[in-house]
């Protein structure tokens, strides 16, 4: 599921940049197979198919026919359990590819699997088991996998409930599987016996990645200082030396940097206001703090920037030096954002 969900996320990504339509082809081909054999009547997504319909008989036979003659032979078996992670993984691939075409049905489809995580797989305090009971859990990639879900699903809808949610399971994070010594985080928790758990280094970059989007979403400061702790770890050796490097870069480059800032201010049932913010979703960037300010909702979570309240629904682009005039016209708003990137 890992694989298919980052693919998902991947092709709809490079769609959004350059509008090949073969790369959106390939995210809704993977979006398909989920749909045909990786879900669940209940909406939540199965861990894996195998790769060969007899067990150890390599099938390069089967899958050089096509659907209908591989459909009598059988289909290759799947397994059914569902886990925290994998569906977190899953939601947000589906969530990249919502904000890639407007699509509603694949977000409501990243919804419905969330809600049944939330519903089965949650864990006093804001975390989440693996599967129906943990092993020697809970573990750090299935509440982080979720958060980072959650901050995917309210990036793309300006719904508080999944900020609250995010805020929930980092809490969980910071109590649970902050290694001690105050250097990254394990990978589970701590058992108490000499055999105890270590860090993992892409669990370390989600944490990093995840803690500090969050940071800029709600302005806390407590947010920013782990994704720094998971960059300690992440940069130490021999960690720092093992290859690929690329997404411990990428860690370092996001909490050195500030993500693209995109608000929208206006009521969420206002036609106008949801154009504005389909349009800024569509807008490519993997790094992006995207709001929607309906005054209606109180302050923002993160309320360092005072915007106007305007006759009409309007869009701000907003770098920490400067915010933009409003805009109006879904249409601009790119061209808009591109202008002022160039000059930041």
């Amino acid at each position: 599921m890992h694989m298919q969900a980052e693919n998902l996320r991947i092709y709809s990504l490079a769609y959004v940049q350059w509008r090949d339509p073969q790369y959106l082809h390939a995210a809704q081909e993977i979006q398909r197979y989920l749909r045909t054999f990786l879900t669940s009547p209940a909406g939540a997504f199965y861990t894996s198919q195998d790769a060969d319909l007899v067990d150890g008989k390599h099938s390069a036979d089967y899958f050089a026919l096509n659907d209908a003659q591989r459909r009598k032979l059988g289909i290759p078996r799947v397994d059914k359990h569902i886990y925290a992670r994998e569906n977190g993984s899953a939601v947000n691939g589906l969530v990249t590819l919502y904000a890639a075409t407007g699509d509603r049905a694949t977000l409501d489809e990243a919804v419905r699997a969330t809600r049944w995580v939330l519903a089965n797989r949650s864990l006093p305090g804001g975390g989440f088991r693996h599967g129906s009971a943990d092993g020697s859990g809970p573990y750090l990639g299935d509440t982080i996998a979720m958060t980072r879900a959650f901050l995917t699903v309210y990036g793309a809808t300006g719904d508080r409930e999944w900020l609250a949610r995010a805020r929930e399971a980092v809490g969980f994070v910071t109590k649970n599987f902050r290694d001690p010594k105050g250097v990254g985080f394990l990978t589970a928790r701590p058992a108490g016996h000499s055999d105890s758990p270590h860090p993992q280094r892409d669990e370390n970059v989600m944490v990093a990645r995840t803690a500090n989007l969050l940071f800029h979403y709600t302005g806390s400061a407590e947010y920013e200082q782990l994704a720094k702790d998971a960059m300690r770890y992440l940069a130490a050796k021999p960690v720092v030396d093992r290859l690929p490097a690329s997404s411990a870069l990428l860690a370092d480059l996001e909490i050195g940097s500030e993500p693209l800032r995109l608000t929208v201010v206006g009521h969420k049932d206002d036609p106008v206001a949801q154009n504005l913010f389909q349009a800024a979703l569509r807008y490519p960037s993997d790094y992006k703090q995207l709001e929607w300010w309906d005054v209606r909702e109180g302050r923002l979570p993160n309320p360092d920037v005072q915007y106007p309240e305007l006759k009409q629904a309007a869009a701000f682009i907003c770098t920490s030096h400067t915010c933009s005039p409003p805009i109006f016209d879904p249409n601009k708003l790119p061209s808009r954002v591109d202008k002022l990137l160039s000059i930041r």
